[in-house]
């Protein structure tokens, strides 16, 4: 049952997921972490603002952010540390730290996830997650709940800081109704069906898991 502003999300590849939140031309259209290992976006339509987790290529890449902005201007949102990476871009930034804030007329709520350990002495970024119009969750490289209980759940599905378990526990600890897998671009196509059979198979009770590929969308 959908509790709230409808969202329509679409993954457009890897992390990159572009929610608009509302309903048809009056919908806010929100991008996150558009990186390089997400399909060019040069034929997306314009967005409203950006969310960037945190700074790492796969998540930010500013070859990415430069064809959004040829399609109009944007307010880009991210870590503080992210600053530094947008100089050359002609866009507007703003440094998130935890709380909330509002953009396109969207409520977002702002906590600091720790990027998960890659190894140890390994340096790691800041890293935000954000809470959507109530609704949605994107926690970037970070396995931490967030601070309200939401429906739908952006779940990494495989990286080189976490085990499939680890993500599996981390589902069943957010317990959302409906479970977006992301962060997969890494997965040959059999691991990526393995790991998708497994999160559905030790979903909580409740909870429906979505797999889109590239382009697919789902409004919820």
């Amino acid at each position: 049952m959908r509790n709230g502003t409808p969202v329509t999300v679409t993954c457009l590849g890897h992390s990159c997921v572009l929610l608009e939140v509302g309903e048809g031309d009056t919908a806010s259209r929100l991008l996150l972490d558009p990186g390089n290992l997400t399909p060019s976006l040069e034929e997306l339509d314009p967005v409203d603002a950006v969310l960037i987790t945190h700074s790492h290529p796969d998540h930010l890449d500013v070859q990415q952010l430069e064809r959004l902005r040829a399609k109009g201007a944007f307010r880009v949102f991210g870590p503080a540390d992210v600053r530094e990476q947008l100089k050359d871009v002609d866009v507007s930034f703003e440094a998130v730290e935890p709380g909330s804030f509002e953009t396109a007329g969207v409520t977002v709520v702002a906590s600091r996830g720790g990027h998960e350990t890659l190894y140890p002495g390994v340096p790691l970024p800041d890293n935000i997650g954000y809470e959507i119009a109530g609704r949605v969750f994107s926690p970037g490289d970070s396995l931490v709940a967030p601070t309200q209980q939401v429906e739908i759940l952006l779940a990494p599905l495989a990286g080189p800081w976490m085990k499939l378990s680890e993500g599996i526990d981390f589902v069943r600890a957010v317990a959302p109704t409906t479970v977006i897998p992301i962060h997969d671009a890494g997965l040959a196509p059999a691991h990526r069906g393995l790991h998708r059979a497994l999160f559905g198979n030790f979903a909580p009770e409740g909870a429906a898991l979505h797999p889109l590929d590239p382009f697919e969308s789902l409004a919820i």
